[in-house]
C-alpha cells in the first residue's frame, strides 16, 4: 500500500521478511485506540469532514472488539493491515487518516500504551503477593529457622523474618515499577516521522485520554526505545530477585532439608520413578529469570545496533519486551499461589536450628561484652569450642562450665537493632510494610496513575 508508487510491486517473500504483523498481534488494541484518538484529534481541528471522522472511528472501534480479521490481510506492518482493511470498508474517506500521522509516532505510542498497562499488572500482583506474604508472616512470628551464607547455616532466625526480606524486596520493585510506568506514560503522538509535522496539533494535550504527559523532543518520541530497555531491565532484576527465592523453595523441600511442604498442585511426578515429587513450579520460576536476561539483551542489542532515529530494527524488540513482561506477571502470580498454599515444618526447621552451631556469633558478642575483651578474641575462643564440641549439647556444657553462659535458640533471635527476626521487630515492619502497601494501592489507583484510564478498551 506505501510502497507501490515509489517503489512498484513488492516481492512477497521480502514483505513475509520484514513483516511485523505477528509480533503486532501483542499490542494491537492499543494500536487501533492510538489510531481512534489521532482521528479524534483530527476532527477537533476540523481537518477531516464530520462523516470521515464517523466512519472511521466507528470501523476502528469494530476492530477493537474482533482484530483477528487484520491479520488475514498481506501486509507490511499491522498499520498497513488497519489502512487496507479500512480502505475496503470505507471506501475514500480512509485517505483522511494518514494526515499528521507516521507509523513512528503511532506504534511508539501504542507500544508505550502496552507497556504501561503490563506494567500495571505487575504492580498490581506484586501488592496481592505482598498482602500473602504478611499475612504468612504473622502465622510464623515464633517458627524458628536457620539462616544460611555460602549455603550454610549462619545465625538463627524466623520464617517470618525470611517472608519480610521477599516482601522488602518486592518492596523495591514497586519503587521502581512506578517509576517505569512514569517514564513510559509519555504520549508521542503528533510528532510525525522524525521531526513533528504541519499539522497544528496541541501536543500537550492531544493524548490526555491515554497518557497523563508527553514526550517533549519528537525524535525522542519517534526513535527512542529508552522507556522499553529501562522497563525490561527493571523486570528483568526482578525476574532475576524471583528466582532466588524460587530456589530457595527448591532447595528448602528436598528431603534433605525439609523445611517446607510444597503445595500438591505445583508439584510433579517422575514418568519414571513414582515415588518423585518434584517442585516444577518454582523451577520454571528459577529458570524465568535466565529468560528474561535473553530478552533483556536481545532488546539491548537490537537497540544498540541503529543510529539514532527509527529504523525497522526497532520493531524486532517489541515481542522481546512484551513476552518478558508477561512471563514475568505469570511467575509472581504462580510464587503467591505457592506461598498462600505452603506448609512449614516447624520440627524440621527446628531440628536445624540445634543441630548447627548457628548461636556462635551471639556467644562471641556476648563473651566479648560480659568479659570486656576484644572481640576477636572472643571469636576465637569460641572458634575453639566448636571445633572441639561433637555435638552441640557439648558445645552448650563447655560454654556453662567455662563461662557461666546459657542461651537458647529462641533467646539468641530477640536481638535489638531493627530488622532482626525478634518478633517484635518483626511486627514493627509489619505494619510499616501494610501502610507501604496502602501507600502503593493509593499510587495505583489515585491521580498519579489511573488504571481506568489505561484500562483496555
Amino acid at each position: 500500500m506505501y510502497r507501490k508508487e515509489l517503489l512498484g510491486d513488492s516481492e512477497e517473500d521480502v514483505i513475509r521478511y520484514i513483516s511485523s504483523c505477528k509480533e503486532d498481534r501483542k499490542f494491537v488494541n492499543e494500536i487501533i485506540e492510538v489510531l481512534i484518538l489521532h482521528t479524534q484529534s483530527l476532527a477537533e481541528l476540523g481537518l477531516i469532514p464530520r462523516e470521515a471522522d464517523k466512519r472511521i472511528t466507528a470501523t476502528l472501534k469494530e476492530l477493537l472488539h474482533n482484530p483477528e480479521i487484520l491479520f488475514e490481510i498481506d501486509a507490511e506492518d499491522i498499520h498497513e493491515a488497519i489502512e487496507i482493511y479500512l480502505e475496503k470498508r470505507i471506501g475514500e474517506l480512509e485517505d483522511y487518516l494518514p494526515l499528521g500521522r507516521s507509523r513512528n509516532d503511532h506504534v511508539n505510542a501504542a507500544l508505550r500504551l502496552k507497556i504501561t498497562r503490563h506494567l500495571g499488572d505487575i504492580l498490581s500482583e506484586i501488592i496481592s503477593m505482598r498482602r500473602t506474604l504478611l499475612k504468612k508472616c504473622q502465622m510464623y512470628l515464633d517458627t524458628l529457622i536457620p539462616t544460611f551464607t555460602h549455603l550454610q547455616p549462619a545465625q538463627a532466625s524466623t520464617f517470618s523474618f525470611y517472608l519480610c526480606y521477599i516482601d522488602e524486596t518486592l518492596d523495591t520493585y514497586g519503587e521502581a515499577i512506578k517509576l517505569a510506568i512514569r517514564i513510559c506514560e509519555k504520549s508521542p503522538l503528533g510528532c510525525g516521522a522524525s521531526a513533528s509535522t504541519g499539522v497544528p496539533f496541541d501536543r500537550r494535550n492531544m493524548g490526555k485520554n491515554l497518557f497523563p504527559g508527553y514526550v517533549r523532543n519528537c525524535l525522542v518520541a519517534t526513535g527512542s526505545r529508552d522507556f522499553l530497555s529501562l522497563s525490561a531491565g527493571i523486570v528483568t532484576s526482578l525476574a532475576v530477585a524471583l528466582s532466588r527465592i524460587a530456589e530457595d523453595m527448591i532447595i528448602f523441600s528436598t528431603p534433605q532439608f525439609g523445611y517446607i511442604l510444597p503445595p500438591m498442585k505445583h508439584l510433579a511426578t517422575s514418568s519414571m520413578m513414582p515415588h518423585k515429587k518434584n517442585p516444577v513450579s518454582m523451577e520454571i520460576a528459577r529458570a524465568m529469570g535466565g529468560k528474561s536476561i535473553g530478552n533483556l539483551v536481545a532488546i539491548l542489542s537490537v537497540i544498540k545496533g541503529v543510529p539514532s532515529g527509527y529504523n525497522l530494527d526497532l520493531q524486532e524488540a517489541n515481542s522481546h519486551a512484551i513476552t518478558l513482561l508477561e512471563r514475568v506477571l505469570d511467575t509472581l502470580h504462580i510464587m503467591k499461589d505457592f506461598f498462600e498454599t505452603m506448609e512449614i515444618s516447624k520440627e524440621n526447621t527446628m531440628k536445624d536450628c540445634l543441630r548447627f552451631p548457628i548461636l556462635s556469633t551471639e556467644v562471641a558478642e556476648l563473651l566479648s561484652m560480659k568479659e570486656s575483651i576484644p572481640y576477636r578474641k572472643a571469636h576465637r575462643l569460641v572458634a575453639k569450642l566448636v571445633r572441639e564440641s561433637k555435638t552441640m549439647e557439648d558445645f552448650r556444657r563447655s560454654l556453662r562450665e567455662m563461662y557461666g553462659m546459657e542461651i537458647s535458640v529462641r533467646e539468641s533471635i530477640q536481638r535489638a537493632p531493627q530488622g532482626s527476626p525478634d518478633p517484635k521487630r518483626v511486627k514493627e515492619y509489619i505494619a510499616w510494610a501494610e501502610k507501604r502497601i496502602e501507600e502503593f494501592e493509593t499510587w495505583h489507583g489515585g491521580d498519579t496513575y489511573e488504571c481506568q484510564r489505561l484500562s483496555p478498551a
